[in-house]
């Protein structure tokens, strides 16, 4: 589904003596089944703004198009997005209160009136896709799994309502490295398989140079920059007046383009770190062919 923001603005505590402007004049447009890494500093106004996705928020002013539903300051009723936009806060196994995990992630799906044998099979499905044993698992208790299993749970809580939108608030806070990447790997093909329209707020770099085709990044509540990995990561300084950085790869790249001459120089377009192990070692391997 395609996203778009046009001048939105939302300010917390309106005409009170608290009002602060969290998000002001942000417009951007989103094409459907693209991956998008929402980038900024703390306080910039990521999770402000992916909480307008779902209707969690409505704006101040502007209007949020999801697909065929616009949602504005007067709009009353959000059921019908909240059905189509799954979204994951920063912690999500906090969002855990059911006895069992069967009865957890087949939650959403009964709330949104769906006859309980397909809520069933609903939640069986997404809890293999997050790669967990549905029948070792669904009849204990989210509280007594490790925490990167009570996270799959969480995470197949939203995908048991089928969405066509995933949006994921920092979905691998607190996990170690290893845990990371299974998580955002289980996510990128499930993007993929289900071609989903997904957004992803993080901090790290590194994370939307693997996953994303686009991204947003926000400053001081408004947009200051969106384009392709390659257009943003190449506003190098610009990046870094923003208090963010480039991936370790881009700044690898970037070291070595300054010490060869021109024609030899590495395309900016491998930034991914395994793009880049992959051209280096071919490049090792033609380099052996030709000194035999």
């Amino acid at each position: 589904m395609q996203i778009s923001f046009e001048n939105v603005s939302y300010v917390y505590g309106k005409g009170t003596p608290f009002e602060k402007a969290a998000i002001s004049d942000v417009s951007f447009s989103i094409p459907s089944g693209s991956f998008v890494g929402v980038i900024g500093q703390t306080g910039s106004g990521k999770s402000t703004l992916i909480q307008h996705v779902n209707g969690l928020l409505k704006p101040s002013a502007g209007t949020i198009r999801v697909g065929e539903i616009a949602i504005t300051p007067e709009t009353k009723k959000v059921h019908s997005l909240r059905s189509k936009v799954g979204l994951v806060f920063q912690y999500p196994e906090h969002q855990l209160f059911e006895e069992t995990v069967i009865q957890d992630v087949m939650y959403g799906p009964l709330n949104f009136d769906l006859p309980k044998d397909l809520a069933y099979q609903r939640a069986k499905e997404a809890l293999e896709i997050v790669g967990l044993p549905f029948e070792e698992i669904k009849d204990r208790s989210p509280f007594h799994l490790s925490g990167g299993q009570m996270r799959r749970v969480a995470i197949a809580g939203v995908l048991a309502m089928q969405p066509k939108v995933l949006v994921l608030d920092e979905p691998t806070a607190g996990l170690d490295p290893a845990g990371r990447k299974a998580i955002l790997n289980g996510i990128y093909q499930i993007h993929k398989a289900e071609q989903l329209t997904t957004l992803l707020v993080t901090h790290s770099m590194e994370e939307v140079a693997r996953y994303a085709d686009q991204l947003l990044v926000l400053a001081n509540g408004r947009v200051a920059m969106q384009g392709t990995p390659e257009e943003v990561f190449s506003k190098k300084e610009e990046l870094r007046e923003l208090a963010l950085d480039v991936p370790e790869t881009v700044s690898f790249v970037h070291r070595l383009n300054e010490r060869l001459p021109k024609d030899q120089q590495l395309s900016p377009t491998l930034y991914k770190e395994e793009d880049l192990t992959a051209y280096l070692l071919t490049l090792l391997q033609q380099k052996k062919g030709e000194g035999r």
